[in-house]
C-alpha cells in the first residue's frame, strides 16, 4: 500500500478500495483521516500543491456515488468525532464532524433534550447530515437537518477557516447545507437540541386497506403526532395498492426513569437479528431467496399479521424509549448482506402534496410495470426549507428499493429513466444521498437551486478542489 506523509502530525494518503452503502460499484481513492483542523489543512494544502481533488466523506452512509472520488482524494472525518461543548440547561452542542448521532443521543436523551430531523441510522456523522440536509420521521413537523443547525466552521478550499450562519453568510450556508460536501469541509458544527418531556414516545400503529387510507391518516395525524411514517406493500394491487399500515408516536408527557445502560443499549450496534440470530450468516444464506417473488408474500403475511395486532378505529399505544423507536433497523443488523455481492439501488422520489394519492398510485403502478417492485418501502410527509440543493418540499416521499441480482442492466437504466421522468412531470425531485443514475439534465430541473448553488461553489472554490463522482456526473 503506497503511504504518502503530508503533515507533521502524521496524516497520510493511503489507496484504498471503497464502496458507498449500496456497494453497487468498486472505486480506487487515496483515503486521508485526520483527527484535527490542522491534519484537514495540511490535507488541502498537499492536494493544491498535487493538483488533486478532494471529496469529504463521513460514516459512509450515503449510497451512491457522492462519497466517492475516483483515482482522487478522499478526506474521512470520522476520527474527529469530539463533543466540544455541551450545555444541558440551553440545548446547544458544538461538535466535531465526526461525532455520530448515537452519540449526541448517549450525551443529551437522559437529560430529555433530543435532535429534531434525527435520521433512520443511529452511525450516521452530523458532518454528513449537513452535506445530505437528512430528514426523519418528524420532517413534516420540524423540516430536515439544516433547521437544527444554528452555525458551522467550514475550511475552504483557499485554506480559511470559515464560520457560517444564516446571518453572516447566508449563501455560503444555503449551499453548505444539502451541498454533497462541495463547498469544503465542514470541520465543527453548533447544534440547537430540543427539550422534550421524557426520553420515551407513545407508537400508535394503524392497519390500513390502501394507499388512500395510509394518506388519510398521515394527514389527520398531524396535528397530534410528533413523528409519523407508512410501511407500504409494494406488491398488492388493484383496490388493495399501497396497503399496509401507519406508525406514528408523539412524546409522552410524564416522568419515566431511564437508566444509562438501557440507553447505552440502545445505542450499541448489535450483531443478531432481534438479538436472537447472528445477522451475517443468515443474510447470506437468504440471498438466493431473497427475490420479489418472496418478498410478496412475506409482505402479504406482514401485513396480515399486523392488522390482527392493529385497530385502526382503536390503535394500541405502546410506550418505547425514543432510540428504540428511532433506530429500530438496529434490530435487523447488516441487512445490506443479503444484496451482496451486487449490491441494490435505492430511488427515493418525493412528490408534491398537490398530486395527492393519484400520483402515489401512478408510482406503485410504474414500479409493477418494469417489475421493480419496492422491496421495502417506506413513505414519510416532508415539508419544504429554502436550501439550494435541499431535498425537500410539501409532498410524500416513497423508498423504491430494488436489488441488482437476477436484473438485466437494461431494464434498470429503463425504470431509472421512467422513475425520474414521472417525478419530473409530478414537479417533484429524488434524494442525492441515495442516487446514483440521475442524468445532469433532469438534475438541474429538479434542483432549480443549482444555479445559485453553481455561484457560490464558483466564488468559494474557483479552482474546484472539491469534486466527487456525483459532483462530476450532474455538475461538470
Amino acid at each position: 500500500m503506497s503511504i504518502i506523509p503530508i503533515s507533521n502530525d502524521h496524516v497520510s494518503l493511503n489507496w484504498e478500495t471503497v464502496q458507498a452503502y449500496a456497494e453497487t460499484c468498486i472505486t480506487r481513492s487515496m483515503v486521508v483521516y485526520p483527527e484535527s483542523i490542522e491534519g484537514c489543512i495540511g490535507v488541502v494544502d498537499y492536494c493544491k500543491k498535487e493538483g488533486l481533488t478532494i471529496c469529504p466523506k463521513g460514516a459512509g452512509f450515503s449510497y451512491g456515488d457522492m462519497i466517492l472520488n475516483d483515482q482522487q482524494v478522499i478526506l474521512d472525518t470520522s476520527r474527529m468525532n469530539r463533543i466540544i461543548r455541551w450545555g444541558d440547561e440551553t440545548g446547544l452542542m458544538v461538535v466535531e464532524p465526526g461525532v455520530r448521532f448515537a452519540d449526541i443521543f448517549k450525551a443529551a436523551l437522559l437529560s430529555n433534550w433530543t435532535l429534531d430531523s434525527c435520521p433512520g441510522g443511529m452511525e450516521v456523522t452530523i458532518g454528513g447530515a449537513v452535506s445530505n440536509n437528512v430528514h426523519g420521521k418528524d420532517s413534516w413537523k420540524n423540516g430536515n437537518f439544516g433547521d437544527q443547525v444554528l452555525e458551522f466552521k467550514l475550511l475552504t478550499a483557499k485554506g480559511d477557516i470559515l464560520s457560517v450562519n444564516r446571518e453572516s453568510n447566508k449563501n455560503l450556508f444555503k449551499a453548505t447545507v444539502g451541498g454533497m460536501g462541495m463547498m469544503g469541509v465542514i470541520v465543527e458544527v453548533t447544534l440547537q437540541l430540543k427539550r422534550v418531556p421524557s426520553a420515551f414516545v407513545e407508537v400508535s400503529s394503524f392497519s390500513v386497506m390502501n394507499i388512500e387510507e395510509s394518506l388519510e391518516i398521515l394527514e389527520k395525524t398531524r396535528d397530534n403526532s410528533d413523528f409519523s411514517v407508512a410501511w407500504v406493500d409494494a406488491f398488492a394491487d388493484g383496490s388493495s395498492i399501497g396497503r399496509g399500515f401507519v406508525a406514528t408516536a408523539k412524546w409522552i408527557d410524564a416522568e419515566i426513569d431511564l437508566h444509562e445502560q438501557r440507553l447505552a443499549d440502545s445505542l450499541n450496534i448489535p450483531t443478531r437479528i432481534f438479538g436472537l440470530l447472528p445477522a451475517r450468516p443468515v443474510w447470506f444464506l437468504a440471498r438466493p431467496v431473497f427475490r420479489p417473488w418472496a418478498i410478496k408474500y412475506i409482505n402479504k403475511l406482514n401485513f396480515y399479521t399486523s392488522k390482527l395486532r392493529n385497530s385502526s378505529n382503536n390503535p394500541t399505544g405502546e410506550s418505547m424509549l425514543f432510540t428504540e423507536y428511532n433506530f429500530m433497523h438496529n434490530k435487523i443488523p447488516d441487512l445490506k448482506h443479503v444484496y451482496r455481492p451486487q449490491g441494490f439501488l435505492e430511488f427515493q422520489p418525493l412528490i408534491p402534496r398537490t398530486g395527492g394519492v393519484n400520483a402515489i398510485k401512478e408510482l406503485l403502478r410504474l414500479c409493477k410495470y418494469y417489475k421493480c417492485q419496492s422491496l421495502l418501502c417506506g413513505l414519510k410527509l416532508h415539508k419544504a426549507d429554502d436550501y439550494n440543493i435541499s431535498y425537500s418540499g410539501d409532498g410524500y416521499s416513497v423508498g423504491v428499493d430494488i436489488q441488482i441480482a437476477g436484473r438485466d442492466r437494461d431494464n434498470i437504466r429503463q425504470f431509472a429513466d421512467a422513475i425520474f421522468n414521472y417525478t419530473l412531470d409530478c414537479g417533484g425531485k429524488v434524494y442525492l444521498a441515495k442516487d446514483e443514475l440521475l442524468s445532469r439534465e433532469a438534475f438541474i430541473k429538479m434542483y432549480p437551486g443549482v444555479r445559485e448553488f453553481l455561484q457560490t461553489k464558483n466564488e468559494i472554490d474557483p479552482s474546484g478542489v472539491f469534486q466527487s463522482d456525483m459532483y462530476r456526473r450532474l455538475l461538470k
